[in-house]
């Protein structure tokens, strides 16, 4: 079989667009977020004061890429890292009074309309896929980690 004609090919290379998409909806607010800094911020504003720990689980990163966006979002003045009271290991990462404040300005980019901007799907179609493209996910996780 052609490369090409495989679903996991098509995943990447719809990934790699969108993306890309979501990159440019980004920028053109005027925002100074990377896509995947905005999925850690999305994050925060969903559940604020999360460890790096719960963070990285959700993220699907390594541990060094995870703590790298965090110090980019330290250093943009988004977030503040701070040890636990009963753990110091425990890092955790809150929202500033600007990393709040740029949630209203984020919406304006729709990235999070994405689904329903580009294609016509029915919820039934959308959660079919959805949980499709989330099998292929956690499978491909089990392999890469030994799991499987």
């Amino acid at each position: 079989m052609d490369l090409s004609e495989s679903i996991t090919y098509h995943i990447t290379k719809t990934g790699n667009v969108l993306r890309q998409l979501t990159a440019r909806r980004i920028r053109d607010a005027g925002i100074d977020l990377t896509p995947e800094e905005s999925v850690l911020m999305n994050q925060l504003w969903e559940s604020d004061n999360r460890n790096i720990s719960e963070l990285n689980l959700w993220s699907v990163k390594e541990p060094s890429t995870m703590t790298r966006q965090i110090d980019h979002l330290v250093r943009k003045g988004y977030v503040t890292r701070s040890h636990g009271v009963e753990d110091r290991r425990t890092v955790y990462v809150k929202l500033t009074a600007q990393g709040r404040k740029l949630k209203k300005t984020f919406e304006k980019t729709r990235v999070s309309c994405l689904d329903s901007d580009l294609i016509d799907i029915s919820p039934r179609d959308a959660e079919k896929l959805l949980a499709l493209l989330i099998a292929t996910r956690v499978k491909a996780q089990e392999e890469l980690h030994g799991t499987r």
